[in-house]
């Protein structure tokens, strides 16, 4: 077969269409921070790093798409007070939204005027210019549940959702209008795609997920389609519970963690709108030696249908040997 580029090859594979290689969707953050040779604090802060990182990893380790995924860039457009470390995860101290539930805090930000959120947009206008045209660009928003739980904290949040705090009425679609905005600022810049992050969704259970996220990721959905671009739905945690509600939602890429029956999810989702991406466990990647990453890489492919994706089930390590990540690649080309 003709060798594709990763465009090609993602388009192909949603379609169900032949492949010269199942497409390589690793989530890479701190190994580009490490390939662009800054520190994960300068990586966040400034999307040249940003960008410079992921055309390295994509050539290096032969990633099909490159994109913009870092931290909650709206913590801080929300008018959060965020911690910046050298080198781990950011983090708002304090909580933008305390015990009182006051929203009159929230700054309904423009995605083009507050720093954080124009920097991811240059970010994709960068990636488009520079690798659009052979790579596809993922953008990156937070689901509304995960955002809330950055302004609320989780702990507090999840109580918030048992007792049916009233305030959620006015946070959520607060929330979701403002997701349409920097959604839209990154589809407008340039990305294929928009990376939906909403992770805290695997610890509400079906219950709460149905009455307070389905929609919500549904509604984001649906608008982004409107806007021309694809989603890729991104949950970590074990989602087995709400994965029937979380196929209604009808995104384009579904990443599924190490801890879901991989097999059963991506059969479950066989002839719906929404490919199965993953599962490979991320910390594999780092312990594992050449044979025992091989069985989990073709254990994935052998489980999977005829759009399926690979990947690790959330962020590779910056730990994850390169021989690993090099040969990953190498076992998802047909033969």
């Amino acid at each position: 077969m003709i060798r594709m580029t990763p465009k090609e090859r993602l388009e192909a594979r949603l379609a169900g269409k032949p492949v010269d290689k199942i497409p390589n969707m690793n989530i890479f953050m701190s190994i580009i921070a490490r390939e662009a040779g800054v520190s994960y604090r300068e990586y966040v802060l400034d999307y040249r790093h940003l960008v410079k990182g992921n055309l390295v990893c994509a050539e290096k380790y032969g990633l099909d798409s490159v994109g913009v995924i870092s931290e909650s860039r709206e913590t801080a457009a929300y008018g959060s007070c965020v911690i910046y470390p050298e080198d781990a995860s950011p983090y708002a101290d304090p909580l933008l939204i305390g015990d009182d539930h006051d929203l009159s805090k929230l700054i309904r930000f423009d995605p083009l005027e507050n720093e954080r959120t124009l920097d991811r947009v240059k970010g994709c206008e960068l990636l488009h210019e520079k690798a659009g045209a052979d790579y596809p660009v993922i953008g990156w928003i937070e689901g509304c549940l995960a955002q809330a739980a950055e302004l609320r904290g989780v702990s507090e949040l999840m109580m918030d959702l048992a007792e049916d705090e009233p305030y959620l009425e006015d946070l959520l679609p607060l929330l979701h209008e403002q997701q349409k905005r920097f959604a839209k600022a990154q589809i407008d810049a340039g990305a294929d795609i928009m990376g939906v992050g909403n992770a805290v969704s695997s610890l509400v259970g079906p219950r709460l997920y149905g009455q307070y996220g389905v929609f919500w990721d549904k509604a984001i959905t649906e608008y982004i389609h409107g806007l021309g671009a694809k989603v890729k739905l991104h949950i970590c945690g074990n989602i087995t519970a709400i994965l029937p509600l979380i196929k209604d939602v009808q995104a384009d890429i579904l990443d599924i963690d190490w801890m879901v029956d991989f097999g059963a999810a991506a059969k479950f989702l066989e002839g719906s709108k929404t490919a199965a991406n993953g599962n490979i466990n991320p910390v594999s990647f780092m312990q594992c030696g050449p044979g025992e990453l091989e069985r989990l890489v073709k254990r994935c492919i052998e489980a999977g249908t005829a759009t399926t994706l690979i990947s690790g089930g959330c962020e590779i390590p910056s730990a994850a040997p390169d021989e690993n990540l090099l040969l990953m690649d190498r076992l998802l080309y047909r033969q």
